[in-house]
């Protein structure tokens, strides 16, 4: 029987790893910037000039910073599949 391709013990090459990488703070980078828009859009409809904005940046940086944390501390390659 053949070998599915999870159960390899193939590196990826650097080019998978690169993707896998870029994606991964393209995503982080579109929920940063989704927080920022929802304090803004509070702060206007609240008309409380900067401060949601300030905030919300406080929060999408806190939470940027701690999801890049975690994923480096998890490998890429196989154990993401799992």
């Amino acid at each position: 029987m053949r070998e599915s391709e999870e159960d390899r013990d193939v590196p990826l090459s650097p080019l998978a790893v690169g993707y896998m990488w870029s994606t991964r703070i393209i995503t982080l980078s579109v929920e940063m910037g989704l927080i920022v828009l929802a304090f803004y859009w509070l702060d206007r409809k609240l008309s409380t000039a900067p401060l949601f904005i300030i905030i919300g940046s406080l929060l999408a940086v806190t939470f940027f910073i701690v999801q890049i944390t975690a994923m480096t501390k998890k490998p890429i390659g196989r154990s993401d599949r799992e």
